[in-house]
């Protein structure tokens, strides 16, 4: 009996590390990996991707802020480079994105608007799409990585992405 609920309790935990973000907050606090601001530190890939993953009230758009944090659990330093070049080469500001939209939608046409309480908004698209789209709960489900050419500084305060079709809007606040 203790056997079968120790992996009873493994699986459901497994489960929670493959999580799409459903049980996401659409806003939260984040410590984000900046030069000369707090080191963040995170013991587990979970817990540290959790911190940084939202999702919007009517269930829309998920989005999973990138973040040395949380990208350092996913590999050796050098597949990670190669998985995340525009975080890392360029410095953008990038998101794994899970859409649920109700209407079909091709993800390149999608815009977003990324603000920060400095006064920056940038509005961009996918370039690419390199997912798969499925029905989940009759909505479609579309994932696909998002960036933008947009530095979080030890200064930046806030940071919320809107999807500009139907103002769905996820939110990061930084200490």
């Amino acid at each position: 009996m203790a056997r079968a609920l120790t992996i009873l309790a493994c699986l459901v935990l497994m489960a929670g590390c493959t999580s799409d973000g459903d049980g996401a907050p659409a806003s939260g606090v984040a410590t984000p990996t900046v030069a000369g601001g707090p080191t963040p530190t995170y013991t587990d890939y979970a817990t540290a991707r959790e911190a940084f993953t939202r999702r919007s009230d009517d269930g829309v758009l998920g989005a999973t802020l990138e973040d040395a944090a949380w990208l350092r659990f996913e590999g050796d330093a050098e597949t990670v480079q190669k998985a995340h070049r525009a975080y890392f080469d360029y410095g953008y500001t990038s998101f794994k994105i899970i859409l649920r939209a109700k209407e079909y939608t091709r993800p390149t046409e999608e815009v977003f608007l990324l603000e920060d309480d400095g006064g920056a908004r940038v509005q961009g698209k996918p370039v690419t799409f390199t997912g798969s789209m499925r029905l989940v709960d009759d909505r479609w489900q579309f994932t696909f990585d998002l960036s933008f050419q947009h530095a979080i500084t030890k200064d930046t305060r806030w940071l919320r992405l809107t999807r500009v079709k139907d103002n769905a809007t996820v939110e990061w606040s930084f200490r």
